[in-house]
Parts: C-alpha cells; sequence; structure tokens
C-alpha cells in the first residue's frame, strides 16, 4: 500500500477536517493512505518551502496529496519548480480537490496545461481584463 503526505490549504474558507477527509479519499483511490500531514504555515504558503523539508523528515512516503492545485499559485505564477522537483525526486504528486495525478513516468500532458492555464487565470489582472472590454 502506498504511503502519502497530506497537505491541507489554510488559505482558502475550507474547514481542515473536509480537506482531510476529501484527501483522505484521494489516498484510497489512489491506492494508499495518509501517513504524515501538516498544514502550510502563513509565511512561507507562496514559497512552499516547509514540503521538501518536510519530505526530507519523512522517509519512506510515495508521494504527496495537496488538497488543491492552487496551493501552487500562491506566489508569482504555477511553482513548476517545486512539481518538478518532486516528481524528478520519484514521487507521486496528487491534487484532491480536481482529482489530478502526476508520477515521473505518468505525466498527463493536458492536465498539466489546465493546472499551468488555471495558475494565470488565478493571477490575472482583473483590472486589465475590465479595461481591455
Amino acid at each position: 500500500m502506498k504511503k502519502f503526505y497530506s497537505c491541507v490549504d489554510i488559505l482558502i474558507p475550507s474547514p481542515l477536517s473536509e480537506q482531510h477527509l476529501i484527501i483522505k479519499k484521494k489516498s484510497e483511490k489512489e491506492g494508499g493512505l495518509i501517513t504524515a500531514y501538516a498544514s502550510e504555515e502563513y509565511r512561507t504558503v507562496k514559497s512552499q518551502s516547509w514540503i521538501s523539508f518536510k519530505l526530507k523528515e519523512t522517509p519512506g512516503l510515495d508521494g504527496v496529496i495537496f488538497f488543491t492545485a492552487l496551493q501552487f499559485s500562491y506566489n508569482e505564477k504555477f511553482n513548476i519548480k517545486l512539481f518538478n522537483k518532486l516528481i524528478d525526486n520519484n514521487y507521486e504528486v496528487h491534487f484532491a480537490r480536481e482529482d489530478l495525478s502526476f508520477a515521473k513516468n505518468k505525466i498527463n500532458n493536458d492536465s498539466l496545461d489546465f493546472l499551468l492555464t488555471n495558475s494565470m487565470i488565478f493571477k490575472r489582472d482583473e483590472k486589465e481584463l475590465l479595461d481591455f472590454i
């Protein structure tokens, strides 16, 4: 059975208990269980620097299940550097709310394009869009 790290999102208005339940369901769908969990600290939410530290601290994990892909978009753009680092280190990356999954030999380019596009939309300047119209 696979072992996953659960990463809840502290910036969205969703109870942590609800996030844990949704992440647990995703882990079961992926043939695993949650063996470690944490929430991001407010001061590191943009950089996501805690996840690399936590993974080193918790050996034997197969992957990480984030509550939402938005967690990768709280900085200026989608954190592709962290995404690639996780994949390159043979961790599976899952997003529970979007029900998307990635692994080193299973990169769905359409799903990755969706995440990157969604991030750009999330970060767009609404004023510029309204001025254009």
